[in-house]
């Protein structure tokens, strides 16, 4: 019988074509690709998010850590004295 525009059947062995081996190792091949690009975009993107926090946490808590640190106490006219190094 034939369709509503006078087509007629098609046979099912048309529908799907034969793949070969080559064929089927490159798809495979490509899916990984693009899961591995997919998976480093998302770590990417991940790591970035982290890195802008970690600014955002300094810039807000950046000037109190620093004033309170020992490197500010410390001026270039001390001398450190060290066991190994035999200073004062």
């Amino acid at each position: 019988m034939s369709g509503i525009f006078g087509g007629g059947s098609r046979p099912a062995a048309a529908a799907a074509p034969v793949k070969s081996v080559a064929q089927t190792e490159a798809e495979r091949d490509a899916a990984s690709a693009r899961a591995r690009a997919d998976e480093r975009a998302t770590s990417s993107e991940r790591s970035e998010m982290q890195g802008i926090q970690r600014r955002r946490r300094l810039r807000r808590s950046g000037g109190l850590r620093l004033l309170f640190s020992p490197a500010r106490q410390e001026g270039p006219d001390q001398e450190v004295v060290t066991k190994l190094g035999g200073g004062s």
